[in-house]
């Protein structure tokens, strides 16, 4: 019994899972797509979480870090300071075995959609659990924003998103006897399309949300 509440303790004070359920809560994604059409702008209000997909029929052009279908973003208003959680949703890879993911790059944009800043979308964290979908989260803060664009970049596709879902386990039964279980790493391809569920808070200060 000591070793399970042992474990439990060690699990429960693991900074990402802290993380990742004071953000994004302990259950998986049950929000509905967006009905916006894959040309248009998707309004979203604070703290309303949006459910979205980059695919083949979205937009696509030229950005800083290079050519890119993508969504665009607008709030009601302009904020100071605000956070941006992403949960990129792991999705069936249509070229061979496994799931694919997105790798997302966020792209300010001014009222004649210019781009007037770029922020890396780093580092990106695996949430992985049985019978749920796989997902990627981060958390970004942003400043003076009231419109972005969600795309990705050239360099990414073709990559791949690794990264260990679960260390060397080993540890005695009931019986006194040992077992172990090897690492196992996730490797998961960036495609060029992808799905997502994106949620904007609004903060106080600079730097807060995440």
């Amino acid at each position: 019994m000591s070793g399970c509440l042992a474990a439990a303790s060690a699990f429960a004070a693991n900074p990402f899972v802290e993380w990742r359920d004071r953000l994004f809560g302990s259950k998986a994604d049950d929000t509905p797509m967006s009905r916006a059409e894959p040309y248009e702008a998707i309004e979203v209000d604070f703290d309303r979480p949006e459910r979205f997909r980059v695919d083949e029929a979205a937009l696509e052009r030229d950005f800083p870090q290079g050519k890119s279908r993508y969504r665009v973003i607008e709030l009601p208003r302009e904020v100071a300071h605000a956070s941006l959680r992403l949960r990129v949703r792991a999705q069936p890879n249509d070229r061979g075995r496994g799931n694919t993911v997105y790798k997302p790059v966020l792209y300010l944009l001014d009222d004649q959609d210019r781009v007037r800043e770029t922020r890396e979308v780093d580092p990106l964290y695996l949430d992985i659990r049985p019978f749920k979908p796989t997902r990627l989260l981060a958390c970004v803060t942003l400043e003076k924003v009231r419109k972005l664009a969600v795309a990705t970049t050239p360099e990414a596709v073709g990559k791949a998103f690794d990264a260990t879902a679960r260390g060397k386990l080993s540890a005695p039964s009931k019986g006194k006897f040992y077992y172990s279980t090897e690492p196992m790493r996730v490797k998961l391809p960036y495609a060029a399309t992808g799905e997502l569920v994106v949620e904007l808070s609004e903060q106080a200060e600079a730097g807060q949300g995440c």
